[in-house]
Parts: C-alpha cells; sequence; structure tokens
C-alpha cells in the first residue's frame, strides 16, 4: 500500500511525522541559538523500508532526507558552496527534507573548489560541513553534428548534463586535448585529434559517469551506407548535361570533397512558390543503373522505429530557406525533411562544413511504415527538392547543397 502512495500522498506523510517528532523536541530546553546542527548521514525521502537505504549521491531537483543532530537549528543550507531553500515544517531535530536546487551552474563551479561536494548547514552558534557527492546525472549524447570529420575539425556535440567534463574519447581510445562545454550542459566543442581512424563512438566522461554508447554518438562508422556517389548504387540524371542535371564530383569551389565523390545540386533563378519540379534539383537511383539498390542487409520484420536514415550535407550559404527535400523509396515510401522551419520560425539552412541530418526511418509514409522489408526491396531511390505554396513556402535567392554517404542505421 505504502509503495503506491503519491508524491503528494509522501509530502503529507513527512508533514505529519515532522509534526510528531517536532512536539517531542520541543520539550527540549535547549535554546537553538545555542546548538551548532550535525549531519550524520543522508538517506532517500521515500516511507518504505526504502527509506533505510543509504544514498550515494544527489543531483539537482533531487529530494532527500538529512539525517543528524540539533537540525531544527539551522538558519541556512549550501549544496556545492550554493545556498538553497528550505521548508522549516519539514526539519526536526534529526531529521531534514530538503531539495537540492534544479539550477545549480555545474558549469561555472570549479570542480576541485572545497566546498565542492558537500552539504553545509548554518546556525547562529556555528556551522557544520558534511562531505557528499553533489553531481548532475550521467552525461547524455543528443546529437554530433559532423561524423565524419577529421582531425582538427571542430565538433559540436549536444545534449544534457555535458559539464564537469573530465575527457572526451574519439574511436580507437584517442583523448581530444581541446574542448569546452557550455554552462548549463547543453553542449560542448571539441577539436577532432591526430589519428583518429578507427570507426566506434564518440564518449564524454564526467564527474558522473560516461555517455552511453547508441547511434546519437556514432563517429566514422560507415555501415548502413547504400548510396555515396563513388561505387554504391549507381545513378542516372535526368536533364540536360551541363545544363540542368545535378552535378556528381569532387571539385566544386567551397566544398571539399568528404571522403570522394559527392552529389551537387544548384538553382540560382528565381525560386517562388509553387514550384514543384527542377531537373537539376532531382536525383534518382535504381535497378535500371545497373547493380540494384544494395540496400543494407537488416531483417525485413525491423521495426522502423529502431532505425535512422541519415545522410552528409554542405550548405555554404545562408540563402536556402525554403521548401523540403522528398525523401522516397519507390516513389511512396516518402519523407518530406524540411530543415528550415525551427521552433515555429524560419531560418536558411547553413552547416559549419559537411554535417550529419538524422532521420527517424518511422516517419517515412508518414509514420505508417511500420517494417523495414519493403524498403529493403525497394527497386528505387529518389531525392527531389519542392517549394510548396505560400505560406508554406516562400520566394528565395538560391538552393546550394550538397550530399553524401545516405545510409540506414540501427538506433542500437
Amino acid at each position: 500500500m505504502k509503495s503506491l502512495l503519491s508524491g503528494y500522498h509522501k509530502l503529507i506523510y513527512l508533514l505529519v511525522i515532522a509534526g510528531m517528532i517536532g512536539l517531542i523536541a520541543s520539550c527540549d530546553s535547549t535554546s537553538d541559538t545555542d546548538r551548532i546542527p550535525e549531519i550524520e548521514s543522508v538517506r532517500y525521502v521515500h516511507p518504505d523500508s526504502a527509506a533505510a537505504k543509504q544514498m550515494d549521491q544527489v543531483g539537482p531537483g533531487e529530494m532527500f532526507v538529512i539525517v543528524g543532530r540539533n537540525l531544527t537549528s539551522t538558519k541556512r543550507v549550501f549544496f556545492n558552496g550554493i545556498e538553497a531553500s528550505f521548508n522549516p515544517t519539514l526539519v526536526t531535530d534529526t531529521h531534514m527534507v530538503v531539495r537540492i536546487p534544479g539550477d545549480i551552474p555545474f558549469g561555472i563551479l570549479d570542480p576541485n573548489a572545497p566546498e565542492m561536494n558537500t552539504i553545509r548547514l548554518v546556525s547562529d552558534a556555528g556551522e557544520t560541513i558534511f562531505n557528499f557527492p553533489i553531481l548532475p546525472p550521467a552525461p547524455e549524447i543528443e546529437r554530433v553534428n559532423k561524423e565524419f570529420a577529421t582531425a582538427g575539425e571542430t565538433v559540436r556535440v549536444t545534449g544534457r548534463f555535458l559539464y564537469l567534463v573530465e575527457s572526451v574519447t574519439f574511436p580507437g581510445g584517442i583523448q581530444a586535448t581541446d574542448f569546452s562545454f557550455a554552462e548549463n550542459g547543453s553542449w560542448l566543442t571539441v577539436t577532432v585529434p591526430d589519428g583518429v581512424t578507427e570507426a566506434g563512438h564518440l564518449n564524454i566522461t564526467t564527474s558522473s559517469g560516461t555517455t552511453e554508447e547508441n547511434y546519437r554518438n556514432m563517429f566514422n562508422d560507415r555501415r548502413g551506407i547504400f548510396i555515396n556517389f563513388d561505387d554504391k548504387n549507381p545513378w542516372n540524371p535526368w536533364g540536360t548535361p551541363g545544363v540542368d542535371t545535378p552535378y556528381v564530383g569532387d571539385d566544386i569551389p567551397g566544398i571539399p570533397p568528404l571522403d570522394g565523390n559527392y552529389l551537387y545540386w544548384h538553382y540560382d533563378d528565381p525560386l517562388t512558390p509553387g514550384m514543384w519540379w527542377f531537373q537539376s534539383l532531382a536525383t534518382q537511383f535504381g535497378t535500371w543503373a545497373g547493380t540494384g539498390m544494395q540496400m543494407p542487409d537488416y531483417p525485413a520484420d525491423t521495426p522502423t522505429s529502431e532505425l535512422v536514415f541519415r545522410m552528409e550535407i554542405f550548405t555554404p550559404h545562408d540563402k536556402f530557406k525554403s521548401g523540403f527535400i522528398q525523401l522516397s523509396f519507390d516513389w511512396w515510401i516518402e519523407k518530406d525533411w524540411n530543415p528550415f522551419i525551427v521552433d515555429g520560425e524560419r531560418k536558411p539552412l547553413v552547416t559549419d562544413g559537411w554535417e550529419t541530418v538524422t532521420i527517424s526511418m518511422h516517419d517515412f509514409h508518414r509514420g505508417t511504415q511500420a517494417t523495414y522489408g519493403p524498403m529493403k526491396n525497394a527497386g528505387e531511390f529518389l531525392l527531389r527538392y519542392v517549394n510548396p505554396g505560400e505560406p508554406a513556402g516562400v520566394a528565395f535567392e538560391e538552393v546550394n547543397i550538397a550530399f553524401d554517404n545516405l545510409r540506414i542505421v540501427r538506433k542500437f
């Protein structure tokens, strides 16, 4: 029954217990001004048998119980040197319910400062300091913006709890020496060190642990590529060569090769809402090109929720700002990728060199394609640009974008 208590009922439980113990404690004739609080241990709040279990560490926003003596004398509470508020009605002489502030600025705290990993209670008579790990959760990576970055390039990693960083490690166990992270722990930038040639994962280690390895922090991994404009899935361009055909090569000014040839789209005539077909902005691959589609050999019944589509793109300016790029298997399993609307606002698509795009395979065919089979057995794949009518589409100056290493990747 107790295990089913809601958070609200737990709070009521604590208030009742605190009140009962407080009545007993009030019989003590010693004034709070003459007493210094003492901390003996830290434990969980939950009122069942788990309450006796000692905690190993606490993190932002977490509620817990300080066990000690003279706790009602406490006037101020500090965690890692940061002052926090507390509710006096949840304090007895031997137990004090407190919550770690959710906004502890770990990004600007010195991990070697003496107040780190301490709980400090201050009363009129003095203070006590209790050493205890106060750390954020283990770091989490949501995106590595350049999966195929080379030595000397800057990679931006976004995620959560990316502070108190101790090391950034690339495949092969090669550690970076040049990195910095945001005060709020939402991103980290790192310069790729020399010698990274293996495929694997980019891992971040902080005071709280190391990132998990999955598709989000893959690095240098070429598994699942089915189009690379070199040796996989030849293509046959539409249009008049040299006039309105897409270009495959490695020598467009301002776009150095990623790892060989790439596909380049360019169109600088006026682009107006409602324009839906451009020979120079459509590229098809298929069985008629000579060797078939050569799709990754995952089981046909693999749920699309376990797969992502990835590609590298390079847009060297900020003029490309409307429309969508249609990714299509056999002309019906489709995804209209619109990178121009971010948080409800229109923004141009511009990259810092070659950047990685990740799209859930479950989003293809409007989220109704359940398994990989129809994609695995597809005879054609199409990349096509569309600028829809107003208000979804707007007029703009120029399309200028390159693609490489189209692939399907398992999440785990």
